[in-house]
């Protein structure tokens, strides 16, 4: 309704009808989904810890799978332990498909020290190197995609400025729907709300990339210092 205002379609005192609504609202989703692909717009990433089996390489993630989770859009990081609380943690890189493909001894096991997440949809598969010679535990970073508004009457709760970037976004996005143009004041307010919520989300992030952190990996290729020195 607030969306529909902005651009004009409805006063204050005026209802959209229930096609707007059921319109309206599969917009919202389809621009939710859309900004699940951003990292500057995931507010916090997941932790999460998963069972790995000794022998076993390859494991499915994803709703029903051998990681039982929401299927994660970025692996950020990852690090496991023996199972037990005394073990102390062993970092893995996570790595790209071509330099996972590029892997010699793809059996060899020993202590895990590499993941490589393939993003496939609906189900991902996590690949780990080298293949566990025992039972590990294995500790994820990950982005998730936001969620969708289930129905109408879904209650959530916001952090601070996302309310006004949904308002005015999807303002943006359905006004040609309706043969409408959203003016040049409310498409600013649609993208400076949109830079104050990536402001406050990079405010804690790091663009560091600390030596033995990822074992070297490269800010700009996701690429692992593998071979280097």
């Amino acid at each position: 309704t607030k969306a529909m205002q902005k651009i004009g379609l409805l006063t204050k005192t005026e209802q959209p009808s229930a096609d707007e609504v059921s319109d309206g609202l599969y917009s919202l989703n389809s621009l939710l989904a859309s900004w699940s692909n951003e990292s500057m717009l995931i507010v916090a990433r997941a932790w999460e810890n998963f069972q790995l089996v000794g022998g076993q390489t390859l494991y499915t993630i994803g709703p029903g799978q051998t990681f039982n989770t929401v299927r994660p859009t970025f692996i950020n990081d990852a690090y496991v332990i023996v199972n037990s609380t005394t073990t102390p943690s062993y970092q893995l890189t996570v790595i790209q498909d071509e330099t996972y493909f590029d892997t010699t001894l793809k059996t060899q096991q020993g202590i895990p020290f590499e993941l490589n997440y393939d993003n496939g949809y609906p189900t991902g598969n996590i690949r780990i190197y080298f293949v566990p010679d025992q039972a590990y535990t294995l500790f994820l970073l990950s982005e998730k995609p936001l969620t969708s508004f289930a129905t109408l009457d879904t209650v959530v709760s916001l952090p601070p400025g996302w309310e006004e970037a949904l308002i005015y976004n999807l303002a943006v996005r359905i006004a040609p729907e309706y043969g409408q143009q959203a003016s040049q004041g409310i498409i600013q307010i649609a993208i400076d709300s949109l830079t104050n919520i990536k402001t406050a989300i990079r405010r804690n992030r790091t663009m560091d990339c600390e030596w033995g952190q990822n074992n070297g990996k490269s800010v700009l290729s996701g690429q692992t210092g593998r071979g280097l020195l």
